[in-house]
């Protein structure tokens, strides 16, 4: 299916622990952009960044890599 005319990027940005009704939050609202006809929607899991503070957040062991592999 083709689209036409002009799209809007929404990122809308979540917590992997928060919730809606049980379900991960992200879930709820891929689903509920699916029932609304919306054109796409991809989750994508951060793996570092930081936000206002400039707090650097990591998840795993991204900057030491090379050491981390079996």
């Amino acid at each position: 299916m083709k689209l036409s005319g002009e799209g809007v990027l929404v990122r809308i940005f979540v917590g992997e622990s928060d919730r809606w009704h049980g379900k991960p939050l992200y879930q709820a609202i891929v689903l509920r952009a699916r029932e609304d006809g919306i054109a796409g929607a991809t989750v994508v899991r951060g793996i570092e960044g930081f936000g206002a503070t400039s707090h650097l957040r990591t998840r795993g062991c991204w900057s030491c890599r090379a050491t981390c592999r079996s």
